[in-house]
């Protein structure tokens, strides 16, 4: 299992990259209507999303990589919708629960 860790690091590296593209993606829509928001203060006001997004993307990552390290595109990807998807679930709860 070790020995297969250098080949996973930089699809790894895409994965965290994916994520943070969103990540700041969303901040900076966020930052649109509150000007004096500042990144930190950001993620302190979504610190479960922010959790929840890396938990996601990380067992995302686990299931394209079982037979293999992915593609690169395939781990940015997962990275990248990994916290968008956290976005259309909870849009689907407050849908329900009105």
């Amino acid at each position: 299992m070790l020995d297969q860790l250098p080949a996973h690091l930089v699809p790894l590296a895409m994965l965290s990259g994916g994520l943070l593209t969103h990540l700041l993606k969303k901040f900076l829509e966020v930052r649109q209507q509150l000007e004096a928001l500042s990144l930190p203060a950001y993620l302190k006001a979504r610190p479960y999303k922010s959790a929840l997004a890396v938990i996601g993307a990380g067992v995302g990552y686990l299931l394209i990589a079982d037979p293999g390290p992915p593609s690169l595109v395939a781990a940015f990807g997962v990275g990248y919708a990994a916290d968008s998807m956290l976005e259309v679930i909870g849009a689907r709860g407050r849908a329900l629960a009105q």
